[in-house]
């Protein structure tokens, strides 16, 4: 599920919109996206025409990076808050939550591991989109963006071995620790009594309780167009 930023978002609203989704809706995997007018799109010319400033180098336009302004996030604060979200969402006690859940509801907790294994440490260990990561990330010091010097081989390949060395002990370690964690759940016998407040189905009355419904900025701007 992706999430979405609204021009009237700050860091503090899309930190408030984090925690209550991790409360109240039932959601294991969360992606996040910069809103990006794509070249060509309608989104692209209806913010040329407004004479909104936009990034010229269009290898930005993967909706990873920053292209566009914001009126209420300067680029360096929605850059921040973008790295940021990942870690708010993929915290050590809601992969447990989630974890629980999955147990709880008889989804599959060994394909659920696997999945938050990647969307907890790809945006921290290689800064981009979880859906673009691997095992083993290839480099080449002749791979260089025009108008950067060819990088020096004899401190590149030590730097990248490093680098990968690091990577990996890092991902080995939460491996060890969601395995760990799964295991816990398997042996706990109270483990399908866990209830957790995400799935509670919503009835006549009590949907004005949640802040999902009433306090995010994408839910007041859907009941004012309704």
């Amino acid at each position: 599920m992706p999430l979405s930023i609204f021009p009237e978002d700050t860091p503090e609203t899309i930190r408030r919109d984090i925690e209550i989704i991790k409360k109240e809706l039932a959601v294991d995997a969360l992606e996040f996206f910069c809103l990006t007018p794509l070249p060509g799109s309608e989104d692209h010319q209806t913010v040329w025409k407004r004479g909104v400033a936009m990034d010229l180098d269009l290898n930005k336009y993967d909706v990873e990076h920053v292209c566009t302004a914001h009126p209420r996030m300067s680029k360096q604060e929605w850059e921040a808050i973008y790295d940021e979200a990942w870690s708010l969402y993929y915290t050590p006690q809601h992969i447990e939550a989630l974890m629980r859940r999955a147990a709880a509801t008889g989804v599959l907790m060994r394909s659920l591991a696997t999945t938050l294994l990647t969307f907890s440490t790809t945006i921290r260990l290689e800064k981009v989109h979880p859906l673009q990561s691997g095992l083993l990330r290839l480099k080449s010091p002749s791979e260089r963006r025009p108008g950067l010097p060819r990088a020096n081989p004899w401190v590149f390949w030590p730097g990248f071995s490093w680098e990968t060395l690091r990577k990996h002990v890092d991902l080995a370690l939460t491996v060890w620790r969601l395995a760990r964690l799964r295991k816990a759940i398997e042996r706990d016998p109270n483990a399908l009594a866990y209830v957790y407040q995400a799935p509670a189905p919503i009835r006549d009355g009590n949907d004005g309780i949640l802040d999902l419904l009433t306090k995010t900025i994408g839910s007041r701007a859907a009941l004012a167009r309704a």
